[in-house]
């Protein structure tokens, strides 16, 4: 208890300088006597007796006193320091849902979580299980009640004092200068369930959900029509594609949908084509009808029915909505028409729209702008699908910057066009910024325009209140659970990308996704990110081989509105620069520290955050000391990989018992036994450039880890041999990237124990070929059903008798599949040429052994991506009629720099790219390598002749992954 006091004195000393005047001065210094009088008394009483004497209980209850009379002159002085207060806003009924799963892992019987066994837990977790309900209830209603909102803040609040108390057992420490208790926590639970029940005796509540997507029925504004004269720069190139998408192509109706994140000009576009003469002339109908956020749809069938007629009829607003779409029905059939559907935001608007567009076979289109690419779906094969704004030009940039700050001249001042650049690489090309910063400088003088704009950043122009607004109507629009999720990309620096596996390990961490009967929460956070990315707020940067996200990242104007919405949510804070951290001073109950720092900085300001449940490091920079482990008990997720943590695993992570996200970077070439404590643990990711690292035997301890990782090139784990018999199953582990095996038994052991692995990384080490010597050289792996990613690398380092003394039996819902090393003769493709579902093969160095690849049967049935690197093959054939690769779309050559000729028989999709060679070209270097490939059906004959030699490279494009 002597601990715990000073320990809280501690929080209100950092917390609340400025409170201790000199009465304050006094009580603490005699507090702090009274202290070292108790401490000093134990301890000699210790030594002599082991007895307390009466003079040590007299000083312990003057401390205790003393400590109660600084709390409470705190607590009426700063109300704020209260543990409920501001706690972070985003998604409180995910919180809630997270926290009584919580409570329901620790109190199953297998917890075996002593902490909290004298505590009312089970009656905590009836009553919020209850709460959550109503909660549920009044969702749509408590927005226009006040009454309703104080209680969903109520419960919120106590939801958050019951996860303090919860962590603070099972971490044993005190985190708050706090009275609260779980006696007075039930009581609060009580009084608010009474609270619930009484507001359901007293209201008739309308429970159902309502439609928080529709507005009042008004009248259209006759003003919805594009403004004609507004400044239009750029896009050129835009609208002509837009405009041949119009007037030219099928006759069956077809939808154009514009699509691009808030602020880009997909409206600016569309006005531009609308108003094109080329347009106008071609349509003999045409409307435009803004959408936006809140609709209804009747009046969005009266703006149509107001372009149709000219004018709108009085007869129209007293129909009802089936008969306006009757009547734009009637309007638009045996004309050919264009509608632009302005600013849709989800597809339930499209919907209500459709059926009043009839297809009259000549060519009439539907202009639908979004943030969104999947509002409008494809009526048919021939629609083109979702036009993708680029951003400005800088010379298009220029132009608008001009317009709007030198109206009528075409040139700015000289001594401006240095600061002109200067602004247009600010925007970013997004014609939003350009305006709103010209904006800003249109009501300065031109003298003071260089210092302001020195002072500007795109972080600035976030902050102005018309961006900002667009962007908020963006945010408000989502979903509660995907609101955190988005808010997340402002706990990294600007321009960061983000690997999309990383990314959902993280929200899942965080307790932002929770698997459902049907899917694990990997999968629902990847639904999360399409949804983000369908929205336009996230950037896809990289993709993967056959499709899908492989790394994201987020436009500088969108993070910072992250990074200040979050800070005041509460949601997180993000740390920037020496200066930042130096004047930083935490909030309560923050929940999400981000700093972007150099490390010795981030150690040297001792920031104090007890209740920090993240902490994300995100400046690289060696650095060997942990001195920073011991003041974030509470933790959940520790994103250290930029920081190096030097050869020993730094033993204050063993204290952190709540992690469940743990990514560091150091060169230790073991993991100490005590990772064990970290039971919570799920993700482990290690980035090292020591090329084996052991673990520990007690890794199969671990029950919750889905993802083990080591990363870095050609680094692998190193699992012990001892005792793998009587080892417990990982039988959630999802992810094992990077192990390293030394003998067939161990590699068959080791599988038996992770049923349920997704991807696997593994490399096989064959320094000592006996090991590998078995009566049975059948590798089998079909009993592993749930691996869809294998990665398997041979490294031999002498010559074996016989390379090729392995089988392998491969799982048949495998998807990607990587081979190096395997020195086997293509003879034995047989084992790959017939996995039902593999799309993504993989032939790396030294993985067949051959000059000739003889293609004798079908095979591949699904393969769509195809690398070849490395390999000495010089000849690849295959006969007519024999259906091979018949789904192959991309095929990358890789360290054999061809010339290549492709005569084209109907597949125009199949992509053949040469990547430059690094490492190998000198090896291949004068040898012919000839290429046959016929596709059966006569769909594709490639024929590719080459000497091995520089030149005639073509690089694929960045943001296609391998």
């Amino acid at each position: 208890m002597v601990y715990d006091g000073l320990r809280s004195l501690t929080i209100i000393l950092k917390g609340n300088p400025d409170v201790f005047d000199e009465k304050m001065r006094d009580l603490t210094g005699l507090l702090l006597c009274d202290a070292g009088l108790v401490i000093f008394s134990l301890s000699l009483n210790e030594i002599k007796d082991g007895s307390v004497k009466e003079m040590d209980l007299e000083s312990f209850h003057d401390f205790l006193k003393r400590i109660k009379l600084i709390k409470a002159i705190v607590a009426e002085k700063y109300p704020e320091t209260s543990p409920s207060s501001k706690f972070p806003r985003p998604n409180e009924l995910g919180f809630i849902d997270f926290l009584l799963k919580y409570i329901g892992d620790l109190t199953n019987p297998d917890a075996h979580s002593v902490a909290l066994s004298n505590y009312p837990i089970h009656a905590i977790h009836e009553e919020l299980v209850y709460l959550r309900s109503f909660l549920g209830r009044i969702v749509e209603l408590r927005n226009e009640d006040q009454e309703l909102q104080a209680l969903w803040d109520r419960v919120v609040e106590v939801a958050y004092m019951v996860e303090f108390l919860i962590d603070s057992l099972l971490v044993g420490d005190i985190l708050y200068s706090s009275s609260i208790s779980f006696d007075s926590v039930v009581e609060e639970i009580k009084i608010i369930k009474a609270a619930a029940l009484n507001i359901f005796d007293r209201k008739t509540l309308d429970l159902k959900v309502k439609e928080a997507t529709k507005r009042p029925n008004n009248m259209p504004s006759q003003g919805s029509m594009p403004i004609i004269n507004d400044m239009i720069v750029g896009f050129e190139d835009e609208a002509t594609s837009i405009i041949n998408r119009l007037t030219r192509g099928s006759s069956q109706l077809q939808i154009v949908p514009i699509v691009g994140m808030p602020g880009p000009g997909k409206t600016t576009l569309a006005k531009k084509v609308y108003n094109n003469p080329l347009v106008t002339s071609h349509f003999y109908t045409r409307a435009w009808c803004t959408v936006s956020q809140v609709y209804h749809r009747k009046n969005l069938l009266l703006e149509i029915l107001t372009c149709i007629h000219s004018k709108l009829l009085e007869k129209f607003s007293e129909m009802c909505e089936e008969d306006l779409a009757a009547e734009v029905r009637r309007g638009l059939l045996r004309t050919r028409y264009l509608i632009v559907l302005d600013d849709i935001w989800d597809a339930e608007a499209w919907k209500g729209l459709e059926a009043s567009f009839p297809d009259n076979q000549n060519g009439s289109r539907v202009i639908v702008t979004s943030r969104k690419s999947d509002v409008a779906a494809s009526r048919d094969d021939l629609d083109e699908g979702p036009h993708f704004l680029r951003p400005l030009t800088p010379d298009e940039s220029r132009d608008l910057l001009n317009m709007k700050l030198f109206p009528g001249n075409d040139l700015p001042p000289p001594e401006l066009c240095e600061l002109q650049m200067k602004i247009v690489e600010m925007c970013r090309g997004l014609p939003l910024t350009i305006v709103i910063l010209a904006g800003i400088l249109a009501n300065e003088d031109q003298h003071g325009w260089k210092e302001l704009v020195d002072s500007l950043s795109s972080r600035i122009v976030c902050s102005t209140e018309q961006r900002s607004a667009a962007i908020e109507l963006s945010y408000k629009n989502l979903p509660d659970n995907l609101k955190q999720c988005f808010l997340y990309f402002g706990a990294f620096p600007e321009d960061h990308e983000h690997t999309a596996e990383k990314l959902i390990w993280l929200w899942g961490a965080e307790g932002f996704t929770q698997k459902t009967q049907f899917k694990s929460a990997e999968d629902v956070a990847n639904d999360f990110l399409m949804d983000l990315i369908h929205r336009s707020l996230i950037i896809v940067s990289k993709q993967r081989s056959i499709g899908g996200v492989k790394a994201c990242r987020i436009h500088d104007l969108l993070h910072e509105f992250c990074v200040t919405k979050g800070k005041e949510e509460n949601f997180l804070q993000l740390v920037r620069g020496y200066d930042e951290l130096y004047t930083f001073r935490v909030p309560r109950n923050l929940r999400r520290l981000c700093i972007n720092s150099k490390p010795v900085h981030f150690c040297m300001s001792r920031l104090f955050a007890p209740t920090i449940r993240s902490l994300i490091h995100s400046r690289r920079l060696a650095l060997e000391s942990s001195s920073m482990f011991g003041i974030f008990k509470p933790v959940r997720v520790l994103e250290l990989n930029n920081i190096n943590l030097g050869t020993t695993f730094p033993r204050e992570l063993e204290l952190l018992v709540q992690l469940r996200y743990l990514a560091i970077l150091g060169n230790m070439d073991s993991i100490p036994s005590s990772i064990a404590n970290l039971s919570n643990l799920e993700t482990f990711i290690l980035k090292t450039v020591v090329r084996t690292v052991l673990l520990p035997d007690t890794i199969w301890n671990l029950k919750n880890l889905r993802h083990l990782q080591i990363k870095d090139f050609d680094c692998s784990f190193l699992l012990p041999t001892d005792n793998l018999d009587t080892a417990a199953d990982l039988c959630d582990l999802n992810t094992f990237s990077g192990v390293s095996f030394s003998s067939l038994d161990i590699v068959r052991k080791v599988f038996s124990k992770i049923p349920n692995i997704h991807k696997l990384k593994c490399i096989l080490d064959l320094a000592n070929e006996h090991n590998w010597v078995s009566a049975d050289k059948i590798l089998v792996l079909d009993f592993l059903s749930g691996l869809e990613s294998l990665n398997l690398t041979f490294n031999h380092y002498t010559s074996l008798p016989n390379p090729c003394q392995l089988e392998f039996q491969f799982p048949l819902a495998i998807r990607k599949l990587t081979l190096c090393g395997l020195l086997f003769p293509w003879s034995k493709i047989s084992a790959i040429e017939n996995l039902p579902n593999l799309e993504v093969l993989k032939l790396l160095r030294d993985a067949f052994d051959g000059e000739i690849w003889n293609m004798e049967k079908e095979g591949f049935p699904k393969v769509r991506f195809l690398k070849i690197a490395a390999l000495d093959i010089v000849k690849w054939t295959a006969y007519e009629g024999v259906d091979c690769f018949p789904s192959l779309q991309k095929l990358v050559l890789k360290s054999l720099p061809l010339q290549e000729e492709q005569m084209d028989l109907g597949n125009t999709d199949l992509k053949i790219l040469n990547k430059e060679s690094w490492g190998y070209s000198q090896y291949y270097v004068g040898w012919p390598f000839h290429f046959h490939l016929c596709v059966a059906r006569g769909v594709l004959l490639a024929a590719i002749m080459a000497q091995m030699m520089h030149g005639g490279i073509v690089n694929p494009p960045s943001s296609v992954g391998d």
